[in-house]
């Protein structure tokens, strides 16, 4: 049985495991269902109109932050030329289960057709991102679990077990680590050369890639504030950073398409331990999403239509 296989049967056991779920507990999930189209109904718009900028801004963080790299390395474009490939990969991550391998082949293929840009530049612009990237992810991750309360809390009972064996744990890790590392340099050797060749150059862009991706982050963490916001809903600021790091786990889970389920079941569950109510966790979770992943959806479709990107799309999967 071959990986997207796999994707699949765990996608429609989910789906059958879902539909049961809802036919054994109808009768519970009525009043919820009340209850949280009573507090949607009660929405604060201008909020939710604040989250929508927050995120539509955080694209074209996204699109300046590559047009930085770019830059680095020669390609001399306007953030605002690279906004529509932004919102395309957006929409192809949110509808299909690759994580965000589906759409970062979009932005090689589309870049390459649109403005000249090699596969190889394009690929390492990107894998530069991300390593940069991994700098406040890890900072934030390294923030929920020794710093943050609402983890302290969490993780309570366990805490004991955790120091005891926190040697083993590091080596585990490390080894781990160390594996997928030899793993991909493997695999992609050739483009490790280029990126080590290309290092001067992309080094130029690294103080700026690094502020721009604490931006988004930033930008992240307001958005849900935001949210709660709108919904009139106490989460503390500690919270509102663990669901975000929650978020991106989730998110990057390659089983259904954009998370769908993965990730609302997930941030529910997330604020029921902390005492959410049901009705109001699934509101906002239910009004996250329709900014996150409803309007990048939205617009990234109708780039996709109005610059012809569907026809890249389908000559990405061919590479």
């Amino acid at each position: 049985m071959n990986l997207g296989t796999l994707k699949k049967a765990a996608a429609v056991l989910l789906l059958l495991i879902a539909i049961f779920l809802v036919r054994t507990h109808w009768i519970e999930i009525v009043p919820v269902l009340e209850g949280s189209r009573r507090i949607l109904s009660e929405t604060r718009i201008i909020y939710v109109i604040l989250a929508s900028s927050a995120y539509l801004l955080s694209v074209y963080v996204f699109a300046v932050r590559w047009q930085q790299v770019l830059s680095s390395v020669g390609y001399n474009l306007k953030a605002v030329n690279l906004l529509p490939i932004m919102f395309g990969a957006a929409f192809v991550n949110n509808i299909t289960p690759a994580s965000r391998t589906g759409g970062e082949s979009l932005r090689i293929i589309w870049a390459n057709r649109s403005f000249g840009i090699s596969y190889t530049h394009a690929l390492i612009t990107i894998l530069f991102e991300r390593l940069v990237e991994a700098i406040p992810v890890a900072l934030l991750f390294l923030y929920v679990l020794y710093i943050s309360p609402s983890f302290e809390k969490l993780f309570l009972l366990q805490r004991d077990i955790l120091s005891l064996n926190s040697s083993l744990l590091v080596t585990l890790t490390l080894i781990g680590t160390g594996i997928g590392a030899w793993f991909l340099l493997r695999k992609s050797s050739f483009f490790v050369k280029k990126l080590y060749q290309d290092c001067k150059q992309l080094n130029r862009s690294f103080a700026p890639v690094l502020l721009l991706s604490c931006g988004v982050w930033g930008l992240d963490v307001i958005r849900l504030k935001l949210v709660a916001s709108a919904l009139s809903l106490p989460l503390s600021l500690d919270l509102i950073i663990t669901l975000s790091v929650l978020y991106l786990i989730l998110g990057c889970l390659p089983i259904t398409p954009g998370g769908l389920g993965i990730v609302e079941g997930g941030l529910v569950s997330l604020l029921l331990y902390f005492g959410l109510p049901l009705a109001s966790a699934g509101s906002f979770v239910f009004l996250e999403r329709f900014v996150s992943y409803g309007l990048s959806s939205l617009i990234g479709f109708l780039y996709l239509f109005y610059y012809g990107g569907f026809k890249i799309w389908k000559d990405t999967k061919s590479h």
